[in-house]
């Protein structure tokens, strides 16, 4: 097992399936038994038909069937958490929330208010949705980023949703301590009631995480320190990402100069203590990576070969040990890594306008 802040070696050699470590053992027993109910992932699908309109898909992790459908939905930000589904209209003029449940197929119009003003050109909006673990409340996080005439990040406010509590209405949230990336939705995360996201100072590197706690309702007074080496922390910010697996925070990158995709998992928030789950062969889950054959001929026509596929998002782990990748370009593709092969199986191709939401974990029965 590979312990955060271990030296790289340096270039690594290509390898058909390099070696696995092994999952931290609260990792281990979260895992056992609690994905039955946990198959499925969210998607949105643009209406081609209608930009403004979008489709919430449910599809089942291993089979790739859909096994639920949300039609012609306003297109908002969607998000997923603890078996509901919640749409935020785009803009500030105080449209109701929209939550879903699959389970039961009710859908719940929260009339939030007018929300807070908010200054600064083009201000961009970033939204996360989470059920706070120790209350069972569900809470909508925004991040407004406000930028200034050269389009540049200027500073970034917050305002905090509780569904059903506090008369509703969008009220004010402490200010990050630094500018987060919140352009990228693969650059934040929500797990055990924190909601962490990357943030874009190079002052301790590119891996540095600002944690919220959505309980308290406040950030954490330090950054949380990634687990990159010292030598790729200023590394390519859009090669980085944060997700939920299987209950744990995981940090990913690719790293292209060493064909390979690195995975930790975080096993003390306090202490930015990480472990080293796996380290993949970009070949055996992208295409346009796999290793060349040696001692092949060089052909006397060039071979035009397919794009490089540029970036996998590790869904979950399943209980036979599978990890579910989403795979957004070129066909926004969901696959099955097996360890014991180190190959990965296409499972199912969504379509091209299509975008990965998260997890929904829970019954599907209310839905068409």
């Amino acid at each position: 097992m590979a312990a955060a802040h271990a030296q790289s070696s340096g270039r690594q050699p290509i390898s058909t399936c390099p070696s696995t470590a092994v999952a931290p053992p609260s990792m281990a027993a979260a895992q056992a038994g609690r994905l039955k109910d946990a198959q499925l992932v969210v998607a949105v699908h643009d209406d081609a038909a209608d930009f403004f309109r979008s489709d919430v898909k449910l599809v089942d992790v291993a089979s790739g069937a859909i096994v639920g459908q949300l039609s012609g939905q306003s297109s908002a930000h969607t998000s997923a958490a603890a078996g509901l589904i919640c749409l935020v209209p785009t803009g500030t003029s105080g449209s109701a929330v929209r939550v879903f449940n699959p389970a039961t197929g009710g859908v719940t119009d929260i009339p939030a208010g007018p929300t807070a003003a908010h200054c600064g050109l083009n201000p961009q909006f970033s939204y996360v949705f989470a059920q706070v673990p120790t209350t069972k409340e569900y809470k909508v996080l925004r991040i407004v980023t406000s930028k200034d005439y050269n389009n540049n990040p200027r500073r970034q406010s917050c305002d905090i949703l509780t569904l059903g509590g506090l008369g509703q209405r969008w009220r004010p949230a402490p200010s990050p301590l630094v500018l987060l990336s919140t352009t990228i939705p693969r650059h934040r995360a929500v797990t055990a009631g924190f909601a962490h996201f990357l943030t874009t100072t190079r002052t301790i590197g590119y891996d540095g995480i600002a944690s919220f706690d959505l309980e308290k309702e406040e950030w954490r007074p330090s950054l949380l320190q990634g687990p990159l080496p010292s030598e790729s922390r200023n590394c390519c910010h859009s090669s980085l990402s944060l997700v939920e697996l299987n209950g744990h925070l995981a940090f990913v990158h690719h790293n292209y100069l060493s064909y390979c995709i690195d995975m930790w998992v975080l096993a003390d928030l306090g202490k930015s203590t990480w472990f080293k789950i796996q380290s993949l062969h970009l070949g055996s889950v992208l295409r346009g990576w796999e290793e060349p054959h040696m001692g092949q001929p060089v052909p006397l026509i060039p071979i035009t070969r397919p794009l490089k596929e540029i970036f996998a998002q590790p869904l979950m782990m399943l209980d036979d040990g599978r990890i579910a990748f989403w795979v957004a370009f070129p066909n926004s593709s969901l696959r099955l890594y097996d360890p014991k092969t180190c190959k990965c199986e296409d499972v199912v191709d969504i379509g091209k306008a299509c975008g990965i939401v998260g997890l929904y974990k829970g019954s599907q029965v209310g839905l068409a």
